[in-house]
């Protein structure tokens, strides 16, 4: 073989197709940690209006277990999120408010680990959306988009 870096690229071009279009398992994990897109910490304005229709008391758990990774309640992480722009938007465009959980994100080098945070999961028809929220700042952290198959 004259040229055997053709044929290593040709290998990896071949295992970076099949990954792509590997199947993947329909089930909903109980934290995020598959790959997400995220966007990172958002500079957004909250708005200080709450959304007068909305039953913010009425917001469940969905994360399994203890809460002791919330230091106020699922009202309040709701309220926070649902100031943010972005999903007070995907809400009144007919997203499904599906509660609140520990949300899980990756972090950017040099960080290890995983950013963890309370968040307000919205559906629609082709994502689900986790809104990490900062419940000492008051406001959206981060934003964890999981798109749904079949769209």
């Amino acid at each position: 073989m004259k040229n055997p870096w053709y044929f290593l690229l040709f290998i990896g071009v071949l295992a970076l197709v099949a990954g792509c279009t590997t199947p993947v398992e329909n089930t909903v994990p109980e934290t995020t940690t598959a790959t997400p897109i995220e966007t990172p910490v958002t500079t957004r304005p909250a708005l200080a209006t709450d959304l007068p229709e909305f039953e913010y008391a009425e917001v469940p758990v969905i994360s399994s277990g203890d809460t002791d990774w919330m230091t106020t309640n699922a009202s309040y992480v709701a309220r926070t999120a649902l100031r943010d722009e972005a999903a007070r938007v995907m809400y009144q465009e007919g997203g499904t408010v599906e509660g609140v959980l520990l949300s899980c994100h990756p972090t950017p080098l040099p960080s290890a680990g995983d950013g963890c945070a309370p968040a307000l999961r919205i559906t629609n028809q082709t994502a689900t959306v986790d809104f990490l929220v900062d419940e000492e700042g008051g406001r959206v952290i981060a934003v964890v988009v999981e798109m749904k198959e079949n769209v």
